[in-house]
Parts: C-alpha cells; sequence; structure tokens
C-alpha cells in the first residue's frame, strides 16, 4: 500500500489549518505547515500500521500525532484515508460520534 487521499472533512480540516496558520505566523510557515503534514500523509501511505488503533472513537479508525495536530486515518478500498486532521485540543469523542466509514471516498 502506498497512497492515500483526503476525505472531505480532512481537506477541510486542512483548509482551515492553512488559513488560521496563515493569519497568525504568516505564508510561509503555514506553507510549510502543510507540507510537514503531506509529508505525514505520504509516509502513511507506505506505513499504514504507524499510529495507534482508536477503537475508543470508531472501527478501523487510527491516529498519529503531526505537531500540534492528530491525522486519523483508516485502511479504504487498498489506500490510506485520511480521515480528519485535527488540533489536539478537540473533543474527539464528540467529533466522532456519528462517524460513518462509508463517507470515506471523495467520490
Amino acid at each position: 500500500m502506498s497512497n492515500f487521499f483526503l476525505s472531505y472533512e480532512a481537506e477541510e480540516d486542512l483548509q482551515n489549518i492553512y488559513n488560521y496558520s496563515e493569519e497568525k505566523w504568516g505564508e510561509k510557515q503555514a506553507s510549510k505547515y502543510i507540507f510537514d503534514l503531506d509529508s505525514s500523509f505520504r509516509n502513511l501511505g507506505q506505513n499504514p500500521n504507524l499510529g495507534r488503533t482508536r477503537r475508543d472513537l470508531a472501527q478501523g479508525i487510527r491516529s498519529i500525532p503531526q505537531s500540534s495536530h492528530i491525522i486519523f486515518f483508516t485502511e479504504w478500498q487498498g489506500e490510506v484515508g485520511i480521515v480528519r486532521v485535527l488540533h489536539s485540543s478537540r473533543d474527539f469523542p464528540a467529533i466522532f460520534e456519528n462517524y460513518n466509514p462509508s463517507n470515506n471516498n471523495t467520490d
């Protein structure tokens, strides 16, 4: 397995992270942070067993920290699906309360 894709929610998370980072620290730092997240996504695509299982949130979800954010991911049709990218201070159980793995695709 060497591929990854972003869910709609993860795409929105990244846009929000970029916007906040750009406003707070400037365009250069925001771009670097997104680049670092993308590098983590690619690493997960190559190593989908990284991180820890998050049965407390939903079946099949794993997570791995990246700076002040947590990347939530799952395996989906032979790829790593990046489900969400959330700040570590967020209420993960509330966010994943209505999680539906069939919404992971980008079609």
